[in-house]
């Protein structure tokens, strides 16, 4: 053997002879994550004798991951780019630059808030989202891990009037206590929506008595609200004075964990210890349910259900299909040190997520939901439908920065007007199909004098009626027509007087069509 070469044998026989245990908190790539999913789901299509659909066409997938990763539709030039390309691992490129744009932190600060901070839809709390999901953004674009956050989120100091908030860089400042705030700072809504919220336990069912369908019982309710009593500042605060009488009883129980495991009390307490020594219990990463319920609801994100539904109910009693899938996501989770990232990346990048939504012969739909068959039709939410129909007209994103001073706001009242709760299961009301049809957001996309879109189609002598209508397509369904659609909207602009007002008319029924209300 050559002398220079036996230098490096040692330390290979090294490497090779180290236990395989030494590797194995070490977490996937995106892209092993992904083919460890997808084997897992076809070992149960075969046990259940389904048969999956075909892969979505380039075009199928282009919309969807935009609309799921950025919360809208490609732009014109971003669709043939995409589709112009002929490199066979453009896809995983597309995902892995979506998951790091600015755009996909301000969807997720969305999705993440509607998932910790529901009460922000309703009118009470209409004011916490903006300031909330504008912090969230940050973060999650400074590469905050998850876990990171919710402790945040739930140790925030309890801030006066005249403490800094009021600070000019956002960045500086502390979490929002929007949570606390929606919770009303109540023992017992903070312990129901804490559970809920980051352990996907429906805790709450056992707050008035012993559920009969329920491991927990309302002593166990009422041990975890004690977490968040504080008490008087007035003397030096003890364990034992983490404690809250059970209501219509004279029991008095004290701050105790629900699960085994032991509460880590620092030396020294203040009032909110209590808040605090749960929330980094909650957040840890053995927590039996914290990892499962973050990925738990980021699937359904994608996918429009649940490994286990519904979603906070992450119990013994309520076992997942494939639980597998689970148990493989969570692990990779917890390894990762709970990024967030790396998820997403990976599940776009699953056969599952990339078959086409077009149903095969002797398909059903539970089947599809269940089975991962093909991939289920969603409801846009109403964040996507606004957020798609000014990107389709050719304007700027919606929060190009997240300045307080300048930053724009978004249509909300359009946006709630298309609150969805289940997207898998979205109907599309009168009241929203008229507001789509009529309202004053379709009426600035489609007017040839304010979208930029039909402006340019009009004053570009360089395209013709065929390019003009592959535009129009490309714009809003992210395709390009089929021949007989072609053919019939290229008549309509010919026999037209005016070409801008036979394109207004063109979007207005491209935009109301169900392919581009929904994310299929």
């Amino acid at each position: 053997m050559h002398r220079s070469v036996c230098h490096f044998v040692p330390a290979v026989l090294l490497c090779l002879t180290l236990p395989l245990a030494l590797f194995a908190d070490q977490p996937p790539t995106a892209a092993e994550l992904a083919e460890q999913i997808d084997r897992q789901i076809r070992s149960f299509q075969q046990v259940v004798e389904v048969t999956p659909s075909r892969q979505a066409s380039d075009e199928e997938y282009l919309r969807r991951v935009y609309l799921d990763l950025a919360g809208r539709i490609p732009t014109v030039a971003e669709a043939r780019e995409f589709l112009r390309d002929k490199s066979p691992d453009k896809r995983a490129e597309l995902a892995k630059q979506l998951v790091d744009s600015g755009a996909h932190a301000r969807h997720m600060a969305t999705f993440w808030r509607r998932t910790w901070i529901p009460q922000g839809d309703t009118q009470e709390f209409r004011n916490l989202p903006e300031e909330f999901e504008t912090w969230l953004t940050l973060e999650l674009s400074s590469g905050a891990k998850y876990d990171e956050i919710v402790r945040k989120m739930l140790t925030v100091e309890i801030q006066d009037s005249t403490q800094s908030r009021a600070s000019e860089n956002l960045a500086d400042r502390p979490a929002p206590e929007s949570f606390l705030t929606a919770s009303l700072r109540q023992p017992a809504n903070l312990a129901a929506n804490t559970t809920r919220a980051f352990l996907g336990l429906n805790l709450d069912c056992a707050q008035c008595h012993d559920h009969p369908f329920s491991r927990w019982t309302q002593e166990q309710f009422w041990e975890t609200a004690a977490f968040f009593v504080r008490p008087s500042a007035k003397e030096a605060v003890g364990v034992d004075q983490f404690q809250v009488v059970i209501p219509e009883t004279s029991k008095v129980v004290s701050a105790t964990l629900f699960v085994d495991g032991e509460i880590s009390w620092p030396e020294k307490l203040s009032q909110d210890s209590g808040r605090d020594a749960l929330a980094h219990w909650v957040a840890d990463s053995r927590n039996p349910y914290f990892a499962k319920n973050a990925v738990n609801r980021m699937w359904a994100h994608y996918f429009g259900v649940g490994l286990v539904e519904p979603l906070d109910d992450i119990s013994e009693d309520n076992i997942a299909l494939q639980p597998e899938i689970l148990e493989t996501l969570a692990d990779a989770f917890v390894k990762s040190d709970f990024d967030l990232k790396l998820i997403s990346e990976a599940i776009v990048r699953t056969e599952a997520y990339q078959r086409t939504s077009r149903a095969s012969a002797g398909e059903e739909e539970q089947v599809d939901r269940l089975h991962y068959a093909r991939m289920p039709v969603r409801g846009m939410s109403g964040e996507q439908l606004y957020d798609s129909l000014r990107t389709a007209a050719g304007m700027p994103a919606v929060r190009a920065d997240l300045n307080a001073a300048s930053r724009g706001g978004r249509d909300d009242r359009f946006s709630s007007s298309f609150f969805v709760e289940d997207p898998a299961q979205a109907e599309r009301s009168i009241l929203q199909t008229l507001t789509l049809m009529n309202g004053e957001t379709t009426a600035e996309a489609i007017d040839p004098k304010q979208s930029p879109l039909i402006k340019v189609l009009v004053d570009a002598p360089f395209l013709n009626n065929d390019q003009k209508i592959d535009t129009l397509f490309l714009a809003t369904l992210g395709r390009n027509p089929e021949a007989e659609e072609l053919e019939m909207f290229v008549a309509h602009l010919q026999q037209a007087d005016s070409t801008g007002e036979a394109l207004s008319q063109m979007m207005w029924v491209l935009l109301n069509s169900a392919e581009f209300n929904t994310n299929h």
